[in-house]
């Protein structure tokens, strides 16, 4: 019985129509399942790149370096464990959508809050020196302390 009632199209239809057809639609979603992959691999290369700046920007070259040649291995690793586990998939694209801006906004962070910190100590040193000269004035004459 190779032929058999194909109730969406309104007629018969033999296997290999049916599995032409099943083809078919899996290449519209093998196509968007390869846009996706990129789009991962891309966006995991971005935060890999951001990871190696951080590291560098703390002086810790070893695991920037480490990192900075593999990110691609480890992209298309994590790409391909969740294109084969696909519950996977959802879960490291929330994971992205909160880290991306994490790294971004505390690259930025990192920069601000360097910059307060030798405003900072510049602002206490130069308190100090005040201190010292006024201390220095001081000492030197105890007449002038009434």
């Amino acid at each position: 019985m190779a032929d058999e009632l194909d109730l969406s199209g309104g007629g018969y239809s033999s296997r290999s129509e049916r599995r032409s057809r099943r083809s078919a639609d899996g290449g519209e979603s093998k196509t968007t399942s390869d846009k996706l992959d990129r789009e991962l691999h891309s966006r995991l290369l971005d935060a890999f790149g951001q990871v190696v700046e951080w590291r560098q920007a703390r002086e810790d070259e070893e695991l920037a370096t480490a990192i900075d040649e593999d990110k691609d291995k480890m992209a298309r690793g994590l790409v391909s464990l969740t294109h084969a586990v696909t519950p996977l998939r959802q879960p490291l694209v929330i994971f992205l959508g909160f880290v991306e801006p994490v790294l971004a906004f505390g690259r930025v962070g990192r920069i601000l809050a360097t910059r307060w910190v030798m405003r900072r100590q510049r602002h206490a040193e130069d308190l100090a020196a005040a201190q010292a000269e006024w201390d220095a004035a001081h000492n030197a004459n105890p007449a002038v302390v009434q």
